[in-house]
């Protein structure tokens, strides 16, 4: 890993292991610790990277195709895995099939509230986003009835309703953890990650 860079400068890969994605963690973790090797590394399948479509899935579930693992590492770090594909596919049975540059990612936001609190916490969350990262396409409509004040939460009505939604684009990591750092806000619901390859 770059050290010298700062996060949203550096340049990340998606690499695809055809393996179990508990092996390919265990496998990784090994690696790393053993080769005193500093990485940042993210598993699509903890952090909610979109990475395949209902027919490959529906495909590893039948077993007409191997289960594997996506992460995406430092470019860095990828490239050093590339050197090593042979060696891990002899000693582990591991194969790398992809390794790409991502140029971005991308993330849809959603939210539902009936406070304006909890719309006010939402959009100071996203208007106080790091530096690197956009919310492009906000849309938000409001709808205020004063004749519906005192009605209980699940009722038809409400005084306050507020739907916004968005899309926040930029690099990769920054995007990720955006989307950790969000979980604390149960009512804005963040779509899984888009990767677009360079």
């Amino acid at each position: 890993m770059a050290t010298s860079k700062k996060s949203g400068d550096r340049a990340f890969n998606e690499v695809v292991f055809q393996g179990k994605p508990k092996v390919v963690r265990a496998f990784l973790s090994g690696l790393l610790l053993g080769s005193g090797r500093q990485a940042t590394v993210f598993y699509s399948f903890l952090d909610g990277v979109h990475h395949e479509g209902k027919a490959e899935k529906l495909a590893e579930i039948v077993g007409m195709r191997g289960s594997d693992c996506h992460v995406i590492l430092d470019a860095e770090t990828a490239t050093w895995l590339k050197s090593l594909g042979r060696a891990i596919n002899a000693e582990t049975g591991l194969t790398i099939t992809v390794n790409r540059r991502i140029r971005s990612a991308s993330m849809e936001l959603r939210y539902h509230v009936y406070a304006q609190r909890y719309e006010e916490e939402i959009r100071t969350a996203l208007g106080d986003l790091p530096a690197g990262l956009k919310l492009t396409g906000f849309k938000q409509d409001v709808r205020v009835d004063p004749l519906a004040k005192g009605i209980e939460a699940y009722a038809p009505v409400h005084e306050y309703e507020s739907i916004g939604k968005g899309l926040v684009t930029g690099p990769v990591d920054l995007v990720i953890e955006l989307k950790r750092n969000l979980a604390r806000f149960p009512l804005l619901k963040a779509s899984d990650i888009e990767l677009k390859s360079v």
